[in-house]
């Protein structure tokens, strides 16, 4: 069975080995927007007159965005995050049901590569991906890659 709840996030300060960035116009709304997504606020970083300069949010362990005031340049930006067990078509119809103007979720999509995507625009045009494999096809996908892949990797059996 697959969780249905966002996960449990790990509040702890690390050294992080990956954070995406995001410009956005309304630094308050965006914080909000993810919240929503199922993201958390780590920190925050005062800014003039009142509004951060920075908002740190984590979803999981190493699934970190740093939110900055700034004019993004839709599209520009695309993260993709581990769904983390959490069942992808209840996180889109959730997401659908509180998207604020100018969001755009799509979703649960399959694809090629054995995964169903939920695909999340803000409303600065920041892109964050949801994915996770289809556990149903994990053998399936295994024989796939052994067939079809091509590159210097490691395979696991």
């Amino acid at each position: 069975m697959t969780d249905t709840t966002a996960p449990v996030v790990d509040r702890t300060i690390y050294p992080m080995p990956m954070f995406a960035s995001f410009k956005v116009a309304d630094i308050l709304a965006a914080e909000a927007f993810y919240h929503a997504v199922g993201f958390v606020s780590i920190a925050t970083i005062p800014g003039p007159e009142g509004v951060p300069a920075l908002v740190h949010l984590r979803r999981m362990k190493y699934q970190d965005i740093l939110l900055v005031p700034g004019t993004a340049s839709r599209g520009s930006v695309t993260v993709s995050f581990n769904a983390g067990g959490q069942d992808v078509a209840a996180l889109a119809t959730a997401l659908r049901a509180a998207a604020p103007e100018g969001a755009r979720i799509e979703g649960p999509t399959d694809t090629l590569w054995f995964t169903t995507d939920v695909t999340i625009d803000d409303p600065d045009g920041n892109r964050v991906i949801i994915t996770a494999q289809r556990e149903a096809e994990a053998e399936q996908a295994k024989a796939w890659a052994k067939e079809n892949l091509q590159g210097d990797f490691i395979a696991e059996e």
